[in-house]
C-alpha cells in the first residue's frame, strides 16, 4: 500500500514541498544533495489503505511516495570527515521484508541498485530495530511505535567532490506508515511524544555525530485541527550540549491526516518547511520531515516519530 503525505493536498500546496537531488564530479551514483527545488507531483488518487503490519516476525510490504530525504558525510583524501549536504527527495521507496529466508530489500527513489540483505548480514536484531551490514553497505529499519517505520540504508565509496577526491558515506531515509482510515472527528486534543532524527552542520566544516534531539510532544487541537510544537536541535560542543535550532511546528492537519507548512526559527536564524502526517488506523502516531538552513551555510535535516 503506497503512503503519500501530499495526496490530500492541492496541487498549488504541493509545489510548496521542496525536492531536490545531485551529485558532485564522480561518477557514483550515491546522491550528493545540491539545493536545487523543484515542484512536487501534483497529488495522484490513492487505494483504499490497507494496513501493513510492521512486525519483524512477518513477511512484509510497504510503499511510500515523497517520504525520502538523504544526507550525505565526504573524508577528502588524506583528511577528516565532514558535512557534505542534505536534501528531501520525491519518488516512491519501497520496503520488503522476509522472513524465511531472512532478507531484506529497500528501494529508493533514485537509480542506484541497492543492496538486498540476508540473515548472514545481520548485526542485530530487537522487536523495534534491525540492523544488517555487507561491505560498505548498511540497513536499518527502525519501529518506535506500531504504525511508522524509519528505514536508512548508509553506502561507502569512493567520490570525487569538486575535483577533491574522497570518500562519500551518504544516507538514504524514507518513512513508511499506515495511513489514517478514521472519518470521526477529533473531538479532543491529540498528544504525541518521540524523538527527532537530525542530521547537519556546514559543508566542508562539521564533524559527523555532533547534533541530536531530545524528545518533545506535538499536539493536535480538537478547536482548529492544528499541530503544533517545536523541535529542539542541540549540538555537542566539548561535552556540553548546546542549543543551536528552536524548529516551530505549527500547521493544519487536513481529512486523512496530513500536513504542511514553513518553519521559522527566528531566534536562531533557521527557516525551512516540514511535512508529514497523521499515521495509524485512529490517528495514533505522527510522522514528519523537517528541512531548514541558516544565511551563513548551516543546515539541518531529519525526521519526527511520535506516538
Amino acid at each position: 500500500m503506497r503512503r503519500n503525505f501530499a495526496h490530500l493536498f492541492t496541487a498549488a500546496a504541493c509545489c510548496a514541498l521542496l525536492a531536490s537531488c545531485g551529485g558532485g564530479d564522480g561518477n557514483s551514483p550515491t546522491p550528493t544533495p545540491s539545493p536545487s527545488p523543484s515542484p512536487s507531483p501534483s497529488p495522484t488518487p490513492t487505494p483504499t489503505p490497507t494496513a501493513v503490519d510492521f512486525d519483524f516476525a512477518k513477511a512484509f510490504t510497504a510503499s511510500a511516495v515523497n517520504t525520502s530525504y538523504s544526507y550525505a558525510f565526504f573524508t577528502p583524501s588524506g583528511g577528516a570527515e565532514i558535512w557534505s549536504d542534505g536534501t528531501r527527495r520525491d519518488g516512491l521507496s519501497k520496503i520488503t521484508y522476509t522472513v524465511s529466508p531472512e532478507s531484506a530489500d529497500f528501494d529508493w527513489p533514485d537509480s542506484a541498485a541497492l543492496t538486498t540483505f540476508v540473515a548472514a548480514d545481520l548485526q542485530s536484531a530487537s522487536p523495534t530495530r534491525r540492523t544488517y551490514r555487507k561491505g560498505t553497505d548498511g540497513l536499518v529499519m527502525e519501529l518506535p511505535f506500531n504504525h511508522v517505520m524509519r528505514v536508512a540504508y548508509e553506502n561507502v565509496q569512493p567520490y570525487i567532490l569538486n575535483t577533491v577526491n574522497g570518500t562519500l558515506r551518504a544516507f538514504r531515509v524514507s518513512l513508511f506508515y499506515n495511513t489514517v482510515t478514521t472519518t470521526a472527528d477529533i473531538t479532543s486534543n491529540l498528544t504525541y511524544t518521540g524523538t527527532a532524527q537530525v542530521a547537519g552542520g556546514k559543508a566542508g566544516t562539521t564533524a559527523p555525530g555532533l547534533f541530536s534531539s531530545p524528545a518533545t510532544t506535538l499536539t493536535v487541537a480538537s478547536s482548529d485541527k492544528k499541530i503544533t510544537g517545536s523541535i529542539q536541535i542541540f549540538e555537542n560542543v566539548g561535552g556540553t550540549q548546546t542549543l543551536r535550532a528552536t524548529l516551530p511546528i505549527s500547521g493544519t492537519v487536513v481529512a486523512g491526516g496530513a500536513f504542511i507548512g514553513n518553519i521559522d526559527d527566528t531566534t536562531n536564524g533557521f527557516k525551512g518547511q516540514f511535512v508529514g502526517s497523521l499515521a495509524g488506523p485512529s490517528r495514533e502516531e505522527v510522522v514528519l520531515i523537517f528541512n531548514v538552513a541558516h544565511s551563513d551555510g548551516r543546515e539541518f535535516i531529519g525526521s519526527y516519530i511520535g506516538g
